[in-house]
């Protein structure tokens, strides 16, 4: 998990206790913005892991399920305030949408990433043949 700008402190111990553990098998990384996280990205694709940069936000153009996220992904999640900063936004290759109805327009950050990782692992056990 990457933090990046004013997001919130991973290592507060409200978090770390919400976390039920997690926060202890979980490498947190701290970055100062997107320029230190995408020159990382730019590295791995210099070294041949290509990394899918995917960006979640309500007017997405791509629909969740229709995102290819079985490869190496990094996904960006903005706050519940005002999402994604434009600068995140451009450095995206894919920004999705997951799919609402009824009268809310978003999810909080931790759902909307909830959401996004269960399709990224729903994907990746079909593309291995598991759970049909």
């Amino acid at each position: 998990m990457v933090t990046t700008g004013h997001a919130a402190d991973a290592y507060d111990p409200k978090s770390v206790r919400a976390s039920t553990g997690s926060f202890f098998a979980t490498p947190v990384v701290r970055a100062a913005g997107h320029a230190d996280v995408m020159e990382w990205v730019e590295e791995q694709r210099r070294s041949g892991t290509t990394v899918l940069v995917v960006a979640t936000d309500e007017d997405g153009t791509v629909d969740i399920t229709d995102a290819d996220l079985t490869g190496p992904v990094l996904l960006l999640v903005g706050n519940e305030t005002s999402g994604l900063s434009q600068a995140w936004r451009d450095a995206a290759d894919v920004v999705v949408s997951i799919p609402m109805t009824g009268s809310a327009s978003s999810l909080n950050a931790a759902n909307a990433a909830t959401v996004v990782l269960y399709e990224a692992r729903r994907q990746r056990l079909a593309k291995d043949g598991v759970g049909r």
